[in-house]
């Protein structure tokens, strides 16, 4: 296999590898998931700095500790470094349809749909979290 297929595969499990640690985040996973992600975000990084020398000084392994959340920002770096050099797989794609027309007819990317959809529900939580310390401290 040559080198640039090779790269593109990797960069294709770390870009899964971020979807999937912030999915499961997301569950409430636990260290065992934590663990096995950080294992293998190590050896593909190990891998990469076999491919690219230059690699070696801007990423570093993570930490055995490291959670979910590490792991994704790990991953998502990486992927970055090499987003110019070699097309990679992106999240699923949806163009066009009734459903997605008020969107103007631009393409859509699922994973950041999803995210946006997490944002939203988050800031919900954290506002319907301070309404109800606020309503129980007044009275």
């Amino acid at each position: 296999m040559d080198r640039e297929q090779e790269l593109k595969k990797l960069i294709n499990v770390l870009n899964r590898m971020s979807r999937t640690a912030v999915r499961v985040q997301w569950t409430g996973a636990g260290e065992g998931e934590a663990r096995f992600a950080v294992s293998q975000f190590n050896k593909v990084l190990g891998r990469l700095w076999e491919l690219d020398e230059h690699v070696k000084g801007l990423f570093a392994p993570l930490a055995e500790d490291s959670s979910l959340t590490v792991v994704a920002m790990a991953a998502r770096q990486v992927v970055s470094y090499y987003e110019d050099e070699v097309h990679t797989e992106r999240g699923a794609r949806f163009e066009g349809g009734p459903f997605f027309s008020w969107m103007g007819g631009k393409t859509i990317d699922f994973e950041e749909f999803g995210n946006a959809i997490r944002d939203c529900v988050n800031e919900w939580q954290r506002r319907e979290r301070e309404r109800r310390s606020e309503r129980h401290s007044c009275g």
